[in-house]
């Protein structure tokens, strides 16, 4: 694989982005990053912090950051965003210029409520709110948004962590996207 290529993944929140991201980075031979936790890394508080201190406007502020930050100076990673990091178009833009190739992850909404359910704590959108309603309106908002800049689909909801991994790879040598060396 051309050891610049980024391999991005994106999706509503609950399809299982960072666990995917960390073993498809170890399979393929790349870094992982996580754009949630590079964004606590560097302000020292956790998510839901920077969403009480400065609303979901400063979150989104410091997400474009971050997310330019590795952009322009890594190469050859695997990225997993937050589920909202596409709202923004200026997101979108960044994520399809360069070598990355997006890669959607979905699920349907009653397996998101049960996988969303267990860690509801860590997702500030999420609090006090009906969750299912909650997943499908912003889901329906986000649609297009993540539809826009995908090159590859896969639907989580019955797969294992293996199993998605497989298909992610089969999909990169299919468009001749193969394996690195790192």
């Amino acid at each position: 694989m051309d050891k610049n290529i980024n391999i991005v993944l994106i999706g509503i929140t609950g399809v299982g982005k960072t666990t995917v991201g960390r073993a498809l980075a170890d399979n393929l031979g790349k870094e992982f990053y996580d754009l949630d936790k590079n964004i606590e890394q560097h302000c020292g508080v956790d998510i839901p912090t920077i969403f009480e201190i400065e609303g979901e406007a400063g979150f989104r502020t410091r997400e474009t950051d971050e997310l330019r930050r590795i952009i322009d100076n890594k190469y050859g990673f695997v990225l997993s965003v937050g589920g909202g990091c596409i709202t923004r178009m200026e997101n979108r833009t960044i994520l399809t210029n360069g070598p990355n190739v997006v890669i959607q992850l979905y699920a349907d909404i009653d397996i998101l409520v049960e996988r969303l359910s267990k860690s509801i704590a860590r997702r500030p959108l999420f609090n006090n709110v009906d969750i299912g309603n909650k997943v499908a309106e912003l889901y329906r908002s986000r649609k297009d948004y993540y539809d826009s800049i995908t090159d590859f689909k896969i639907n989580t909801s019955m797969l294992k962590q293996p199993q998605v991994i497989l298909e992610i790879t089969a999909y990169l040598k299919k468009a001749h996207i193969q394996r690195s060396s790192k």
